[in-house]
C-alpha cells in the first residue's frame, strides 16, 4: 500500500512505476462540466500532447497551438485560448496567456497549481483534479489526467473504464515486449496516424527523457514522404498503427528494423487510453528489462539546466 511506502527512497523509475499502477483509481474521480463547444489548446511539451489529443478526437473542431505558434499571431476573439501547463510557470506560455488577456480574450489555465503565475494570468483557472506524484518529471497520471481535463471541458464524455483500458494496455506491452529491443545508440522514429500521431509524439518525449535516445515522431504517411530518405538501417521504427499493416510489410522489405502495433478500435476513448497506458508500462518494462533505475534525463546536469533556465 502507499502508506507503507518511502517515497524518499525510491528512485525515479519506482516513483513513476508507483504512479502507473495507481493512477487508474484517481482518474475516475475527474469530474469537469463542458464549459465550450471549440476552443484553442496553447502547450508545451506533453501538455501540447494532451491539446493535440483533444483535437483529433474533437474532429478538428478545437485546435492546439505551442505557445511559440503565436507568439505573433492575432488572437481568434471569437475563441476561448485554454493554456495547459502542469505547473503553470512555462514562460513562453504566460506570455502568449498575458497577451491574450490584454486583448480581451477569454483564457483559461488548466493547470495543478492555481497559484500559479499562469492562473493569476488567465480569467479562469480547472484545477487537474488528481493527486501529483513525487515523480521528477510530470508523472504519468499527470498527463492523463491533463488529457481528461482537456477533453472533458471541451465538452467530451469520458467513460469511465479507466480499470479496464489500464489492465488492457498492460497486457499489449507485456505482449509486445519481447519483439522489441531498446534502442542503443541508435535513434528510434514512432509513427502513427491522426490520433496515433499524437501519442507517438508522447512516446518519443518519454524515451529521450528515460533512456536519454534520440526519438522522432512523424505521421506515418508523411515520414514516407521525405525522412524515409534519411533513414539509416541501424536505427528503429516503432509503428502504431490502425489497419496499417501493409505498409508496415512494404517498410520492412527494406531491411528496416521495425516493429509494428496493431492498435486499432471502433471506440476511440477505448483506443486512446489503452494506447497511452501501453506506451507507459512498456516504457518502464524496458527500463527494468534493460536494468535502468533512474531517468537519464535527471542525470544530463548541464542539459537539464539549460532546458530549465529556457522554459521557466
Amino acid at each position: 500500500m502507499l502508506c507503507n511506502v518511502d517515497l524518499n527512497e525510491m528512485n525515479s523509475i519506482e516513483s513513476l512505476k508507483l504512479d502507473f499502477n495507481s493512477q487508474q483509481i484517481e482518474l475516475s474521480n475527474i469530474h469537469n462540466e463542458k464549459m465550450f463547444d471549440d476552443c484553442i489548446y496553447v502547450g508545451s511539451g506533453d501538455s501540447y500532447v494532451a491539446g493535440l489529443i483533444v483535437e483529433y478526437i474533437t474532429d478538428h473542431k478545437c485546435k492546439c497551438y505551442s505557445p511559440s505558434d503565436l507568439f505573433n499571431s492575432r488572437f481568434d476573439e471569437d475563441k476561448t485560448y485554454c493554456f495547459i501547463s502542469v505547473t503553470g510557470k512555462t514562460i513562453a506560455n504566460i506570455k502568449v496567456a498575458q497577451r491574450a488577456n490584454d486583448s480581451g480574450i477569454d483564457t483559461v489555465a488548466v493547470t495543478f497549481d492555481e497559484n500559479s503565475k499562469l492562473a493569476r494570468v488567465c480569467k479562469e483557472t480547472v484545477p487537474i483534479q488528481i493527486t501529483r506524484g513525487q515523480t521528477p518529471t510530470a508523472g504519468f497520471s499527470s498527463f492523463v489526467a491533463n488529457v481528461v481535463t482537456c477533453l472533458q471541458i471541451s465538452g467530451s464524455a469520458v467513460p469511465q473504464k479507466f480499470d479496464i483500458w489500464h489492465k488492457k494496455g498492460i497486457q499489449l506491452s507485456l505482449r509486445s515486449l519481447d519483439s522489441i529491443v531498446l534502442p542503443r545508440d541508435e535513434s528510434v522514429d514512432f509513427l502513427g496516424n491522426n490520433l496515433l500521431y499524437a501519442i507517438a509524439l508522447y512516446a518519443s518525449f518519454q524515451m529521450a527523457e528515460f533512456f536519454g535516445t534520440t526519438a522522432h515522431a512523424h505521421k506515418l504517411e508523411e515520414f514516407c514522404h521525405s525522412p524515409i530518405f534519411g533513414f539509416r538501417k541501424p536505427n528503429q521504427l516503432w509503428i502504431l498503427g490502425q489497419k496499417e499493416k501493409q505498409i508496415s510489410e512494404k517498410l520492412s522489405k527494406l531491411g528496416l528494423r521495425l516493429t509494428y502495433n496493431e492498435l486499432y478500435n471502433e471506440d476511440i476513448f477505448e483506443q486512446l487510453f489503452e494506447t497511452i497506458f501501453f506506451i507507459q508500462n512498456l516504457i518502464l518494462l524496458l527500463a527494468e528489462k534493460n536494468r535502468y533505475s533512474e531517468l537519464q534525463y535527471v542525470k544530463m546536469k548541464e542539459v537539464l539546466q539549460a532546458s530549465s533556465d529556457i522554459i521557466y
